[in-house]
């Protein structure tokens, strides 16, 4: 049975000869010592991260559906902004242990603000959404900042 596994793996190089037979077997070993030794890698690498970090940008439709996921991550970022905010009001008179009761009723109102958010957002998955309020209320510092991003009107265009 160990011999049907090391059969399993010739199959994938014999995927990466049919692009090129005898080219890509050896930079794809090359690249990897040189990553290990770091002098040849930072030329390679910045060459092949240039090209990627565009490629995500343009790859944002202009008309993006909500997807679960984002409402999933919407109530995340609710969730920890409320946290960040009510711990940050809190009294500095406060004992160690008053202030520790405090943050675990804070964690748990947060949290079910957030489960909350999930759900509601849940009904417009779908629906057309701007990916820039998306961007801009995961980038958000408070949860005004947030409510914002994602209560504005669409930019005309």
């Amino acid at each position: 049975m160990v011999l049907l596994g090391c059969a399993g793996a010739p199959p994938p190089p014999a995927e990466q000869p049919e692009p090129a037979p005898q080219e890509e077997p050896a930079p794809p070993v090359e690249p990897a010592p040189a990553a290990a030794l770091g002098d040849e890698a930072p030329g390679a690498d910045p060459a092949a991260a240039t090209p990627a970090a565009p490629r995500r940008d343009d790859s944002v439709p202009d008309d993006y559906a909500l997807m679960h996921g984002d409402c999933v991550e919407l109530g995340k970022q609710l969730t920890v902004l409320t946290r960040t905010e009510q711990v940050a009001a809190l009294s500095a008179k406060l004992t160690p242990e008053q202030r520790g009761e405090t943050e675990k009723k804070i964690d748990v109102v947060a949290a079910k603000l957030g489960e909350q958010y999930s759900q509601m957002c849940e009904q417009n998955v779908g629906k057309h959404v701007d990916p820039r309020s998306l961007k801009c209320a995961f980038d958000a510092r408070t949860v005004k900042a947030f409510e914002d991003c994602l209560n504005a009107s669409p930019p005309a265009r």
